[in-house]
């Protein structure tokens, strides 16, 4: 069989020494003296069982030890136990940390995903206020084999201190927060294999890291499709640390070993170019063109075969519409299922089902075999375990009698208690959501502004919902959010109405957000959701009832048919789902009733000519039975007062509202105040027209870009309110 060796072709993934401290954010080469053959190169060794055999001779356990005191004693007993690290190699996320660490603060760690550390130390001596349940998920997708996360906590003794201030949504604050993910961590960390401070330092393995033959195979077949006649899609997917990207890399690699080169490039496309560094790297010299998600649809190719990695990252009507502009195409998707930033399987069940509609032949490939560690490592089952990311709703309910299902609020002491009841619970909401993180579980336990209620079939979870308290902020609050001078924390409903929407009474009433709701798949379309929504409906009795969701026919038509109205579309599409993000509420007051007819006649005015130019600015156009379902029901459009237009251009001036929430009125502003623009005294010419191409003439911002000769969309956005605050200032100063 023929090797695959692929060097670094960006040199290894070290840090580098700045100021005498490992820099982590860098690519570069570590001095002579401290290369190690294990992070130099990277080398598949064929598609035999060899390479198992070689994987299995220098296996060794990663481990998990805890230490426990306080932040100076901790730090110097990990300083030890990680004195046999390569310089560079220990990353350290938190105080005290020795110079040969490469230090990182916590938003920095997601930044470093896909690098290798012999050890991560992460700093939790503060007890729950310091407990990130995303970075407790990445630290152990860094590690290799014989390495250790080292976790630093306070002494079992200690009382626990307040919660994460992630957590807090006012009027709650931090001493609200629960602690009982903090309490899952310890009762986690009580199982025999987790060592404590008496551990022997770390020892990680320095072999090469090859991969596995069930990589080789699967790259192997990717080859053949790659290089077949016909047209074909294919799917692979992967746990992370699985070698997934560096499959499809050599999947494209042995097109040029076989062919002398390609006869084509290989198109690839991904979240962002980093995303795909991996397999770019394994590729060699290859052909491989990268082309971003948006140039992919908007250019005029024909590649004989695309590669979109990371898939589960891109709007689902982005993949979609690749299919279609492409069915001459083999393309493959692959991603990942199950990672230590968070899962996306429900992403991937639900995508996989719209493939199979497609002419092209399905091949489906997965990787189970990890690269980094051994199959049967106990630090990744220990934080799969600790996350849940392995939760899956309830099966083998087909037959059973949906009648009599039971409704009922669900307290979190109880779903703690219950591991059980907690998977069929958050496996409900990993199977519906495109992405759930580890975090989420987090929120789910001890965020004190949430509430959970759930559909029981005898002693299984069949429905979920989860649902926030929202509103009743102070004016002062209110007064602060509509000026666009503070954000706020859980309380997406009355700030979208205020910041957005231009209503600052709607933030001094009450809402009860369903943030997300899911039924068992083998029961849906029972009535089971609806019963659910009607039990939330009973328990409560605020001023509003409302969701935000990427928008689709089905979704809108449920919310509709339990009493909920649309009153506002977002322009921009939801990362996700690759839809705008739908706003609807159910009046539950008199109040709100009169605000809603207000919001309604709002969208009307503004809806089409809003989403007309998110097409100019990029955006994929709506499905129609979408834009249908937007359309459906409208009021007559409501008419702009002189205050409404007057407090929109005043909010965007300042910088309190976006372009987009007040565009109508500025719209209608720039046409009455036309002679302050054509008299350019006091207005330079450029900012006049920025106001002309996007206010008057409705341009999209590339093409406003490339006009004006701004080198970014931002820049040219900023500069745009900027001549719109000049224009004010004058229009406000003429008597």
């Amino acid at each position: 069989m023929q090797s695959h060796g692929r060097e670094y072709r960006d040199g290894p993934r070290f840090p580098r020494k700045e100021g005498g401290r490992w820099k982590c954010t860098a690519f570069s080469r570590f001095p002579d003296a401290a290369r190690e053959p294990w992070n130099e190169r990277e080398t598949f060794r064929g598609f035999g069982s060899r390479t198992k055999l070689s994987l299995k001779a220098m296996a060794t356990r990663r481990r998990c030890i805890v230490l426990r005191g306080d932040a100076t004693e901790t730090a110097a007993a990990a300083d030890r136990l990680t004195a046999p690290t390569k310089p560079g190699l220990t990353l350290w996320v938190g105080s005290a940390a020795p110079e040969r660490a490469c230090v990182a603060a916590p938003r920095e760690v997601r930044g470093l995903l896909g690098r290798a550390f012999e050890a991560v130390v992460l700093d939790l001596t503060e007890g729950p206020g310091g407990l990130d349940a995303d970075l407790l998920g990445q630290a152990q997708g860094f590690i290799v084999r014989g390495g250790a996360l080292i976790l630093r906590l306070p002494p079992s003794t200690a009382v626990l201190g307040a919660g994460p201030a992630a957590l807090v949504a006012p009027p709650f604050t931090r001493d609200d927060v629960g602690r009982r993910f903090w309490r899952r961590l310890e009762e986690k960390l009580s199982r025999p294999w987790v060592e404590g401070r008496g551990a022997p330092p770390v020892t990680p393995s320095r072999a090469p890291i090859t991969g596995t033959g069930e990589q080789a195979v699967v790259a192997s077949r990717l080859g053949e499709l790659f290089t077949g006649d016909a047209p074909a899609l294919a799917t692979l997917l992967a746990d992370r640390g699985r070698g997934k990207s560096s499959a499809l890399g050599l999947a494209i690699a042995q097109l040029s070993s076989q062919n002398g080169q390609l006869r084509e490039p290989v198109f690839v496309t991904a979240p962002d170019r980093r995303a795909a560094h991996e397999l770019f790297r394994h590729a060699g010299e290859s052909d491989v063109r990268f082309q971003s998600p948006t140039a992919m649809l908007r250019e005029s190719f024909a590649p004989k075969v695309i590669v979109v990695d990371e898939a589960a990252q891109l709007p689902v009507p982005w993949l979609r519409a690749l299919i279609g502009r492409y069915p001459k195409s083999t393309i493959a998707f692959a991603t990942t299922t199950r990672g230590y930033e968070g899962t996306g399987r429900g992403f991937v069940l639900r995508f996989i089902e719209e493939l199979k509609r497609d002419p092209r032949p399905l091949h489906a490939y997965t990787l189970d075999e990890p690269i980094r560690w051994d199959a049967e490592d106990p630090l990744e089952a220990f934080t799969f375990d600790l996350l849940a990311l392995d939760a899956t709703a309830a099966t083998g309910l087909t037959g059973r009698g949906a009648a009599s299902v039971v409704h009922r609020e669900l307290p979190r002491d109880e779903i703690t208690a219950d591991e059980a009841l907690l998977r069929d619970f958050f496996g409900l909401l990993v199977h519906a959501h495109y992405r759930t993180t580890p975090s989420d579980l987090h929120r789910i336990l001890d965020a004190p502004n949430l509430r959970l209620h759930a559909s029981f079939l005898g002693d299984r979870v069949v429905g979920a919902c989860l649902v926030a308290l929202e509103g009743d902020l102070s004016t002062s609050l209110v007064a602060a959010l509509f000026g666009g001078k503070e954000r706020i924390r859980g309380h997406a409903l009355p700030e979208t109405l205020v910041s957005h929407c231009g209503v600052p009474e709607a933030g001094t009433m009450s809402f009860i957000r369903s943030v997300r709701i899911a039924v068992s798949p083998e029961l849906r379309r029972g009535g089971i959701a609806t019963g659910l929504a009607e039990h939330v409906h009973q328990s409560y009795a605020p001023d509003f009832f409302g969701t935000l969701f990427g928008a689709s026919p089905g979704l809108i038509a449920f919310r509709r048919s339990l009493g909920y109205e649309l009153v506002r579309v977002g322009s921009s599409r939801g990362i996700r789902t690759g839809e705008p993000t739908a706003v609807m509420v159910r009046p539950a007051t008199p109040r709100a009733e009169a605000l809603v007819g207000r919001l309604r006649g709002t969208l009307a005015r503004d809806l089409e000519t809003g989403l007309a130019l998110a097409e100019k600015d990029g955006e994929l156009p709506l499905a129609p039975d979408l834009l249908a379902a937007f359309l459906r029901d409208l009021p007559a459009p409501a008419s702009l007062s002189t205050e409404e237009r007057a407090s929109f251009v005043e909010r965007y001036a300042t910088g309190g509202a976006t372009y987009d929430s007040a565009r109508g009125g500025l719209e209608s502003w720039v046409r009455e105040h036309r002679r302050a623009l054509d008299d350019l005294a006091g207005l330079d010419a450029a900012s006049a027209l920025l106001i002309r191409l996007r206010i008057e003439d409705r341009r999209g911002w590339e093409e406003i870009r490339e006009t004006t000769g701004y080198p970014t969309v931002p820049g040219a956005m900023r500069a745009l309110r900027r001549a719109v605050r000049a224009l004010w200032e004058r229009v406000e100063r003429t008597p």
